[in-house]
């Protein structure tokens, strides 16, 4: 029945037959879509206008009930929205009139969930079935209705509630013992969807908490990027050494030297002495020639980043680094201040990397200054 709900009512005025014209002669006064220009004419909208106006709260929201009726069963009818989205309309001006009685809010509220439910506004029907239950919990359609929308919306822990606490009222009620069905037999199955997704979740997130246990369990801290690092991360070999891709900074021009695989077992000389081997290009900003293989200094900064969790770590790995995060900054203050610490290029890069106050930010990062200048000066005053 919902399925086959067409378009809205038309009209002359509107795009419609003249046989549904709204006017005082062939449409109820409850279905006008707007005055017509003899509407005082009209013995029915008299009828109303006297009704409404000398009847008590109740009394009102008992006609607006009734006329909701006549639109709904109009709209199944003809298969018309127009008539149900009227109907819905007259309910909540029946909710409006400040009635007291809680059985007739209750089916006033039942009532709009049906007229919801035919024209698929399921989140809508659920909202004002529960309303009905809860001004009158004997009110066995409300539970159906609620029920039936729940069961749309795929909540169905509250579609089985809904289902027990109208069976409550009557246990042989087949429509709420379909429905009970219905709604285990779909949590049951989305249970098991999930479960299986769950599984291959944990199959898919494998390899990046491998990644980030080897890590941990050799005793690297790692936090979020305060570089740019893309999608490069480390890997572990088959002999179990660790790689990383590595940066080096020039903060003089905040520009970047990348180098794309180095083993935990080099030492930092192993790349420098490449990088500035006599036959290298010179960096073409290096105007002076200040940054000379002997004129290099070699720096990191303590305490870049929070380290994370091994959780935290997985995610970064496996689904990447997040855009923002708490802590992104480094501290400038107390135990865990960032300062810049000079590095002794005959280490390996492990025993670098594995000091306490060294928490690799996303991946290894060195800073590049030379000897004797000013700006070497200002860098490291700017701890």
């Amino acid at each position: 029945m919902d399925a086959d709900i067409e378009g809205d009512a038309p009209s002359a005025a509107h795009g419609v037959p003249a046989k549904e014209q709204y006017n005082a002669d062939n449409l109820p006064a409850a279905f006008w879509d707007e005055y017509p220009q003899n509407a005082e004419e009209s013995t029915d909208m008299a009828a109303i206008n006297a009704i409404l106006g000398e009847s008590t709260p109740d009394e009102r929201a008992e006609t607006y009930k009734g006329q909701g009726n006549d639109a709904l069963k109009r709209g199944v009818q003809l298969k018309k929205r127009f008539y149900l989205r009227e109907a819905v309309d007259l309910y909540t001006k029946g909710l409006d009139m400040g009635a007291t009685l809680p059985e007739l809010l209750s089916i006033l509220h039942s009532n709009r969930a049906h007229a919801h439910s035919v024209l698929g506004n399921w989140r809508n029907a659920l909202q004002d079935s529960q309303e009905a239950v809860q001004l009158d919990s004997g009110n066995l359609k409300g539970y159906y209705r609620g029920a039936r929308a729940a069961l749309k919306l795929g909540e169905y822990e509250e579609a089985l509630q809904l289902c027990q606490r109208g069976m409550a009222l009557d246990i042989e009620a087949p429509e709420l013992q379909q429905l009970s069905m219905e709604a285990d037999k779909q949590a049951k199955a989305a249970e098991a969807k999930k479960q299986k997704e769950a599984a291959r979740e944990v199959v898919k997130r494998a390899p990046a908490k491998k990644l980030a246990g080897a890590l941990l369990k050799k005793g690297y801290q790692v936090g979020r990027p305060q570089l740019s690092v893309g999608s490069r991360k480390p890997y572990v070999d088959d002999a179990g050494a660790v790689h990383w891709p590595m940066l080096f900074v020039y903060p003089e021009t905040m520009q970047m030297d990348a180098v794309e695989d180095s083993s935990e077992e080099h030492t930092l000389a192993d790349h420098l002495d490449a990088m500035f081997a006599e036959d290298a290009p010179p960096l073409q900003w290096d105007s002076e020639h200040a940054y000379t293989r002997s004129n290099i200094e070699t720096y990191y900064l303590s305490h870049a980043a929070k380290p994370l969790g091994l959780e935290q770590l997985t995610e970064a790995f496996y689904k990447g680094w997040p855009e923002h995060g708490e802590e992104t900054e480094p501290s400038r203050y107390g135990k865990r201040a960032a300062k810049w610490i000079k590095v002794d290029e005959s280490a390996q890069l492990q025993d670098i990397w594995r000091r306490p106050d060294h928490v690799i930010p996303g991946l290894p990062a060195f800073f590049l200054v030379a000897k004797g200048t000013d700006f070497r000066e200002r860098f490291l005053a700017e701890n």
